[in-house]
């Protein structure tokens, strides 16, 4: 019998370890589109950034198969202090998706100048800080074209709203990714996409998630720099 155990840190979907491998279920009315793009991402993005292999794939469950990404948690490397040298690594991985030319990923919606990621930041990466590389870019199922903006500064909410003693440490990121769009800017860059998941949770019926983000579009929206 294959040894079956969830992994932590997934949300959305239902992603187990079986067999020494990743088997990902993808969950939600969105969830053939979410399983396409994570894919289409996966395939094409390997030899440009650090991400999974695919093993096998399903679509009409859906599902894919992936090999097991070594490496610790961006989340858990936050709170244990590493925050300088996480979010240092975080914005050199978003430089290098910016280079990716377009063509490279096929099959993505919107427009914009640079492939984006949807869910960016350190709680959707794995890192060897003794190598001082980041071994893993996980959950491609949000990508699309878009502004360089969206992922740095969800990279910037995502900091802000979890991990309160790493805000200093946003230079790092900042510095690294080689962009720093004024405060407004990426302000309303986290807003507009608070929004797009609080919109997204209000659409499924009686979703449990709805009044949290509510709470976090208000905190959000009251920030300053």
């Amino acid at each position: 019998m294959l040894a079956v155990d969830r992994l932590p840190h997934g949300y959305s979907n239902f992603t187990r370890l079986v067999g020494g491998h990743v088997e990902k279920t993808y969950d939600g009315p969105l969830r053939r589109g979410n399983a396409t793009r994570e894919l289409a991402c996966l395939t094409a993005l390997t030899g440009h950034l650090p991400v999974a292999t695919v093993i096998h794939h399903d679509l009409s469950v859906p599902r894919l198969t992936l090999n097991v990404v070594p490496g610790s948690h961006g989340q858990d490397l936050l709170d244990a202090g590493h925050a300088s040298q996480v979010l240092r690594l975080v914005g050199c991985t978003l430089a290098a998706l910016h280079e990716v030319p377009l063509g490279t990923v096929r099959g993505l919606d919107g427009e914009g100048s640079v492939i984006v990621h949807g869910d960016f930041g350190p709680q959707n990466m794995l890192f060897d800080l003794e190598a001082d590389c980041v071994t893993g870019v996980l959950d491609w199922e949000s990508a699309h074209f878009g502004n360089p903006i969206e992922d740095l500064a969800w990279t910037e909410w995502i900091v802000r709203m979890h991990h309160h003693d790493a805000i200093d440490a946003l230079d790092e990121l900042f510095a690294a990714a080689a962009q720093r769009p004024v405060w407004s800017e990426r302000h309303r860059a986290m807003i507009r996409q608070v929004r797009s998941v609080l919109a997204y949770c209000e659409s499924v019926r009686m979703d449990p998630a709805a009044g949290e983000w509510r709470d976090r579009l208000r905190c959000t929206n009251a920030w300053t720099e």
